[in-house]
């Protein structure tokens, strides 16, 4: 679809969580806005998205929370090494709970409150996931203020005009094959990531990426960033992925087709023991809780197999080794991953018919020793608890190949505190800015840690309103 006119103050380039939050931002300023989306539908990878980060909410003072902003701030400092850009995160908390309130105030409900994991009760809920608060709140909000969304239309180029400002793009419509171009003095990138560009990933990770199991739209193919880094863009903070833990290593399905059945959730969170592609044991499995630990652990080897016997595979389905999950259908998932024979499960009658089947030369001498550390109930060699270790020895023995499940990347720009795209020299590229995972590399150090939850998902909020607002700070509107 190719847009209805060809000027407009701002043109935003991706329709998911954080290209809707500035589109609904742009509208409610009344803005002439355009928004381009490449797929046949809005929202990508933000419909999946459960919740947002913030401080000091009104859900969190009705619960008494004693969490202050000074306590996020400082432990994302240490979290990231301060390779954050704090001053970033200093604006963002302090935004954060008046976040809450706009996204509820323009249909995007939120709900409840809760933590993930082990982190901190930072997480607010959206009733409907992402794909209710896009599609039933911000898209609406936008639309209704005279938003224009184009769908099946991809940004091909970026233009600067002769003192090196942007001046507008070129769309291609997908149906028509037409081009055309659209005057902008300001262009702001929202398109995910690079999570789905093979070559990115390889090219910019020192582990296993091929060992990435994407759980996302598919649509995250970097376009936002080569766009930038074409008219002089600091390529910048890449490497850094949201990363969740385990994932079996599906290599025929899509990650989400396997993301909530209890056979993945068993082989990746239940601190069963954990071989690599030797059969050596390598960490301690006990890890699962801070999902970006253990994805960091399992992506320095080059294969990785969850070993359960049928003991525990039994004793699973009447309680979980951690927390209080049911795994009331977890002997029918194995024996549908058996009977469409998935690629990620091996089944053996023996440890030595498993090392022989998956040609791990080390595993039967590991699974010894292992069953000599649950014996003594101590593991001198990574300390996981005793009340996790359990024997490797009864009935059949089940292997799980695990990847590394990942929700998008992180880093590609550097951005400042306008969300302003900045060039080698640190300057900011006049009318350009970037938001979402686009823009977030101000964020991270080397890893993204779910010990504030939501805060990438609520930095998609936080950028979009943010973005918008430095464009009319600017004043540059034409």
């Amino acid at each position: 679809m190719l847009a209805s006119k060809s000027k407009y103050d701002v043109v935003i380039i991706g329709a998911g969580l954080s290209g809707s939050a500035a589109a609904a931002e742009a509208g409610l300023h009344h803005l002439s806005t355009l928004v381009v989306e490449k797929g046949r539908t809005i929202g990508g990878t933000g419909n999946y998205v459960e919740g947002v980060f913030a401080v000091n909410s009104r859900l969190q003072k009705a619960k008494n929370s004693q969490l202050t902003p000074t306590k996020i701030y400082n432990e994302e400092k240490e979290w990231t090494h301060s390779l954050a850009n704090m001053a970033v995160w200093r604006d963002y908390i302090k935004h954060s709970a008046e976040n809450v309130d706009w996204l509820n105030e323009h249909g995007a409900t939120i709900t409840t409150m809760r933590t993930l994991g082990t982190g901190y009760d930072t997480w607010h809920l959206f009733d409907g996931h992402g794909k209710s608060a896009i599609n039933n709140g911000l898209i609406p909000t936008a639309k209704k203020n005279g938003v224009e969304v184009i769908t099946s239309a991809a940004a091909q180029s970026l233009r600067l005009d002769n003192q090196g400002h942007i001046s507008g793009l070129e769309i291609l419509d997908y149906d028509t094959k037409k081009a055309q171009f659209i005057q902008a003095d300001n262009i702001i990138i929202a398109t995910g990531g690079y999570l789905n560009n093979s070559k990115m990933l390889d090219s910019n990770n020192n582990h296993t990426s091929h060992r990435i199991v994407a759980v996302n739209s598919g649509k995250n193919t970097g376009d936002g960033l080569r766009l930038a880094w074409s008219v002089g863009a600091k390529k910048f903070g890449m490497g850094t992925i949201m990363m969740f833990g385990g994932q079996v290593f599906d290599t025929k399905e899509p990650g989400y087709k396997n993301w909530m059945r209890q056979s993945n959730r068993a082989a990746t969170h239940e601190a069963g023991l954990w071989v690599n592609e030797l059969g050596e044991r390598f960490a301690n499995e006990d890890c699962t809780d801070i999902w970006a630990i253990a994805g960091n652990n399992l992506i320095r080897q080059e294969k990785v197999f969850a070993i359960f016997d049928q003991a525990q595979i039994d004793e699973l389905t009447k309680h979980s080794f951690k927390g209080n999950y049911v795994y009331d259908h977890l002997k029918e998932d194995i024996q549908t991953d058996l009977a469409e024979q998935k690629n990620y499960l091996t089944v053996a009658d023996s440890i030595s018919e498993l090392a022989a089947n998956l040609h791990l030369p080390k595993l039967v001498e590991s699974v010894e020793h292992y069953n000599d550390l649950v014996q003594k109930k101590d593991d001198t060699d990574f300390y996981k608890d005793a009340k996790y270790l359990r024997k490797i020895q009864t009935g059949r023995i089940y292997a799980f190949e695990l990847g590394v499940g990942a929700f998008c990347t992180m880093g590609g720009l550097r951005t400042d505190t306008s969300n302003g795209v900045l060039d080698n020299n640190g300057q900011h590229i006049h009318g350009l800015y970037a938001i979402g995972s686009d823009g977030s590399s101000v964020l991270v150090g080397d890893t993204y840690g779910v010990n504030v939850p939501g805060s990438e998902a609520g930095y998609c909020i936080y950028s979009g309103r943010n973005a918008i607002k430095s464009i009319i700070k600017n004043k540059n509107i034409l």
